[in-house]
């Protein structure tokens, strides 16, 4: 009996550390889950969000050097003393005209870094570059180029602030700044919708290139 109770006991230790072995294996599968799960949410947690910012610059050199000075006080950006509407009658002039006399027929910079949207001839527009960027801003440039030879960019390209994107050959280069939330493309798909109109679609090229500007 006391050999039979020695088995028994001994049967009953085996059993017993192999509940506790099972028991140690799946505590060490929930430890070892855990902390990836953890880690996830603390990397997730941390994730940068700063926001980025691109730079901006000025069309063209002569602007860095001598300061801004638009062809005449009829085209610079806002409300001026020239009717440029008849219907409707509007004084409104939707961006920055930048003069060859102020600026030469000399190479035209991207102010914004972005990809070119289209390069085409337009009614109104003549040759123009339209480029949008990756902050949702839009920057056109027109009427500075006398032929498509000026435009040194094609559909598709990236561009970045600061790159020789043309030649003004023309008068003066019209630069036109919206944002891609504004109703800026017309009927026919071109932008410059609501040229004539001050509703907030147009912004300041040169008030925004000032705020932003870093050498």
């Amino acid at each position: 009996m006391k050999f039979r109770k020695q088995i028994i006991t001994l049967l009953g230790a085996v059993l017993l550390g192999s509940s506790v072995s099972m028991s140690t294996v799946a505590s060490a599968d929930t430890i070892d889950s855990n902390p990836i799960t953890n880690i996830t949410d603390t990397v997730d947690a941390n994730k940068d969000t700063t926001k980025k910012t691109y730079k901006w610059t000025y069309p063209f050199k002569a602007c860095e050097k001598y300061g801004v000075r638009p062809m005449f006080n009829a085209q610079v950006f806002g409300m001026t003393n020239y009717l440029r509407s008849v219907n409707p009658p509007s004084y409104f002039h939707d961006g920055w005209d930048f003069g060859h006399s102020e600026v030469g027929y000399s190479p035209v910079y991207a102010i914004h870094p972005g990809t070119v949207k289209k390069v085409g001839y337009a009614n109104g527009l003549g040759w123009f570059i339209w480029i949008i960027s990756p902050d949702k801003y839009v920057e056109i440039y027109q009427e500075g180029f006398t032929k498509k030879r000026d435009i040194y960019v094609k559909t598709g390209q990236k561009v970045k602030a600061g790159q020789k994107i043309g030649k003004l050959t023309g008068s003066h280069l019209h630069l036109g700044l919206t944002k891609t939330t504004k109703k800026y493309i017309n009927k026919h798909g071109f932008p410059c919708n609501n040229w004539n109109v001050n509703n907030g679609t147009w912004l300041n090229p040169i008030s925004v290139i000032k705020k932003h500007y870093r050498k």
